[in-house]
């Protein structure tokens, strides 16, 4: 039923010289875009770890609301703490039964400035800022907490 003409052209399949300029064309392809990618994958770590972060510090904001009692927002290396404050700062003693969040993707995050501690409302006092930085190209990205305790990324 099929006709000469197209099982002789199938039966051949592909020469030498094209499956290389696939390849080649592949290759120049790949080399082209890889940077991009990389550039992206950095860019999307950090802006994963910011948002990360900021969900960390509105869990802090929400333990205060609901245990009606001051908590201080501690970062140890890529650790959230949430702390009990004494004379209006952190005591260094982790709430009861509340486990210290974990950032997934290792970058660093240091408090520019003091540590924020909610009150019972769920105000920030005081506000701040904290720093996420990546080691790989040193991008930064702020998560920054007003003194009304919203939480937000720049």
């Amino acid at each position: 039923m099929v006709s000469e003409r197209i099982r002789r052209l199938s039966a051949a399949g592909f020469g030498l010289a094209e499956l290389a300029v696939t390849l080649a064309l592949v290759a120049v392809v790949t080399a082209v875009s890889a940077p991009s990618l990389v550039a992206f994958w950095r860019a999307a770590t950090l802006r994963a770890a910011s948002e990360e972060l900021a969900a960390a510090i509105n869990l802090g904001r929400q333990l205060a609301i609901s245990r009606n009692a001051p908590v201080c927002i501690a970062v140890v290396g890529s650790d959230v703490r949430f702390e009990g404050t004494g004379a209006g700062a952190c005591s260094g003693v982790p709430l009861p039964g509340v486990a210290p969040v974990r950032l997934a993707s290792g970058l660093v995050v240091s408090a520019v400035g003091a540590s924020v501690v909610f009150t019972g409302l769920g105000a920030a006092s005081p506000a701040g800022r904290y720093a996420v930085v990546s080691p790989a190209d040193s991008g930064t990205r702020s998560v920054v907490v007003a003194a009304s305790g919203r939480v937000s990324i720049q």
